[in-house]
């Protein structure tokens, strides 16, 4: 019974990060949010969701293009920049996504936040190659 349970507790987490998948283009439509010869980062569409009332990511992804040292870091926090620093303060940190492990390509999905209370919605990427390091930050409102 616990065997099944992590089981199915794993297959819970198994689509809010992801590696290796093929292609950005097959993930929809997306923004470049920043690009070197050795670091790509981009991510969908954000959208609310009628249901819920947040707002979501579709997706945010980082990559290192074939021939270039694999990514070895990835976090992505949201949160609401309060004062307006573009800097996550503790108290401003509504969540955070992170991996350390080494890949070609990390994508997290379906990155949500709530509206309620937030005054500037922001999101954080850094992500980090054997080469180079960039932090990547926006504004977390409908597309």
């Amino acid at each position: 019974m616990i065997r099944l349970a992590i089981l199915l507790f794993a297959l819970a987490l198994g689509p809010s990060c992801a590696s290796e998948r093929a292609g950005w283009g097959s993930r929809g439509k997306y923004w470049v949010l920043y690009e070197s010869p050795s670091l790509q980062v981009r991510r969908g569409a954000q959208r609310v969701d009628p249901r819920t009332g947040e707002i979501v990511i579709a997706w945010v992804g980082a990559r290192a293009p074939e021939g270039q040292p694999a990514l070895v870091d990835c976090e992505l926090t949201v949160f609401d920049d309060q004062d307006a620093d573009g800097v996550p303060d503790p108290a401003e940190i509504r969540s955070v996504r992170a991996s350390g492990e080494r890949s070609r390509k990390l994508l997290f999905g379906d990155v949500r936040a709530r509206l309620a209370g937030a005054r500037n919605l922001c999101v954080r990427l850094v992500a980090s190659t054997e080469r180079e390091r960039c932090t990547v930050g926006w504004r977390l409102a409908s597309d």
